[in-house]
């Protein structure tokens, strides 16, 4: 994600901060938020049947992103959810957006989340999404999906007109990059 001379936006999207209700439409929100003891997550290992190959790593983010930025791609997994969980490094951002009738990402549903270090995020099946964009320095996630060994599990769309993604005030005040 990078910003590009001369490319004027389409769609202008504010950050939101990232809470279970406001992004349930698209996945979960992996942090423990109550008083039990145990919280559990059902749409972790949503999945198809063509992709019973569980898989599981650890990503590493160096790129640091700045805002105001412009996103001129999205992906998504037809066959899987696919979850974050941060092992290390700071703020960083969740951007989604559910698929139309055609499958390309739905622009009137398309939100920006501001996530803490301490907060994973689920994208369910099929939710359009943007590659990690980290604010505060290098992170590290765990990251787990099935797959379904044929190559097909992930869908990349370079977008026709790019999104301006911008901070919200509170943000922006002192913590912009």
């Amino acid at each position: 994600m990078t910003m590009l001379a001369g490319t004027e936006p389409d769609l202008t999207v504010t950050i939101e901060p990232l809470t279970a209700q406001a992004f349930a439409p698209y996945g979960e929100v992996v942090a423990h938020a109550g008083s039990e003891r145990r919280r559990f997550f059902p749409h972790v290992f949503e999945h198809l049947a063509d992709a019973g190959e569980p898989s599981f790593w650890v990503s590493r983010v160096d790129q640091i992103d700045t805002l105001p930025l412009m996103v001129t791609m999205l992906e998504r997994h037809p066959f899987t959810a696919q979850t974050f969980l941060p092992l290390s490094g700071g703020r960083y951002l969740a951007i989604v957006a559910e698929s139309d009738a055609q499958g390309g990402p739905d622009p009137a549903t398309l939100r920006a989340f501001l996530a803490g270090p301490s907060q994973g995020v689920t994208y369910r099946r099929d939710v359009w999404h943007h590659g990690m964009t980290i604010l505060d320095g290098p992170a590290q996630f765990a990251v787990l999906m099935h797959k379904t060994g044929r190559g097909d599990d992930d869908v990349f769309l370079d977008l026709a007109h790019p999104i301006l993604v911008r901070p919200m005030v509170a943000l922006s005040e002192g913590a912009e990059r």
